[in-house]
């Protein structure tokens, strides 16, 4: 039986300063059995001569810039392997990352999502922090194997397991089954996806660091300082969606995570107009009133950012001595 042929799907915008060692890490790879797809999203820069530069094993095609949920959606049309991988054109894989998890997806057929653990870089440095979520590190803390299959579409929901789609490998038959990612530039289509799938199939995670996610200021999210406001909104829209996409046994569950993101939001924003920048915690707390008008945690955090902090502390020791806990 032969081995199983994996597309390699790359969308890439005005990606000329990564898309090199992007690519050369996939042609790098211990499993050599794969087709790359590059989709060049309108590029005004000089992407697609540093992709030509490989044209003899890599495939490029070219499209109006219609955002990164486009481009891959393109490339899956393109692709004709068994299996998906992605790769933003600014991330790396280590050589093994195909071979370690086509090795598991073949143990593991029953899983709709095969997804590897990671480290974030900078130019300069490591930078602290994995690329599994917290929940699904416990999981993998606890596991013999060092992997986690199962049906674990409310644990997604609470939290996005997966920071990366270049963590990720999907049978395509999934692929085929649930359809294109979303394509709106204001939305987490990459969270939407693991949860679409998740709704239908098992997942499998595991625990070895095989991607290297880079971190740099042009990246589509922003500057590192406001890139926590601009994941919060494409959340909280992300979960609105899914109150109506999920099932009625879980709809209870997914209404009562969004609340509990747009409460957590709430007090991380109040935090960061505390620390470090007011006018932009300010921005998005008035984004969010008007988003959930009823909810007071976000009106006392918006009302809390125009209160000198020294009048906080003495109305929280005030509070203290009445015997009312405070953070």
């Amino acid at each position: 039986m032969s081995e199983p042929l994996v597309s390699v799907v790359i969308p890439a915008h005005n990606a000329e300063r990564f898309v090199d060692e992007a690519i050369e890490s996939v042609l790098g790879q211990s499993y050599q059995r794969l087709e790359v797809i590059v989709v060049d999203d309108g590029s005004t820069d000089a992407t697609a001569a540093r992709v030509r530069a490989h044209r003899d094993r890599v495939c490029l095609v070219h499209q109006g810039n219609g955002g990164v949920g486009s481009a891959r959606n393109h490339g899956l049309a393109l692709a004709t392997g068994d299996y998906i991988a992605f790769l933003d054109a600014d991330d790396v894989w280590e050589p093994e990352k195909l071979e370690v998890q086509i090795e598991i997806a073949n143990r593991h057929p029953e899983s709709g999502l095969i997804a590897c653990d990671g480290v974030r870089f900078s130019e300069s440095d490591t930078v602290p922090g994995r690329l599994l979520s917290r929940w699904v590190l416990e999981h993998l803390a606890g596991s013999t194997t060092g992997e986690i299959t199962g049906r674990l579409y409310r644990e997604a929901v609470r939290s996005n397991p997966i920071a990366s789609p270049s963590q990720m490998l999907v049978p395509r038959r999934v692929a085929t089954e649930i359809g294109p990612m979303i394509t709106d530039r204001d939305d987490a289509e990459d969270w939407d996806y693991t949860l679409r799938i998740a709704l239908r199939h098992p997942i499998t995670m595991h625990r070895h660091a095989l991607v290297r996610y880079r971190m740099h200021d042009d990246s589509r999210s922003g500057r590192q300082g406001e890139r926590q406001f601009v994941w919060a909104a494409w959340d909280l829209r992300l979960l609105a969606r899914h109150e109506r996409l999920c099932s009625l046994e879980d709809r209870a569950f997914v209404i009562w995570a969004r609340r509990q993101a747009i409460r957590d939001y709430a007090y991380a924003a109040y935090c960061h107009a505390d620390r470090y920048d007011r006018k932009a915690a300010r921005r998005f707390l008035l984004w969010l009133f008007r988003q959930a008008p009823a909810e007071p945690a976000v009106a006392m955090a918006l009302l809390a950012t125009w209160i000198p902090r020294m009048a906080l502390k003495v109305g929280a020791g005030a509070l203290r001595s009445a015997g009312i806990r405070t953070r």
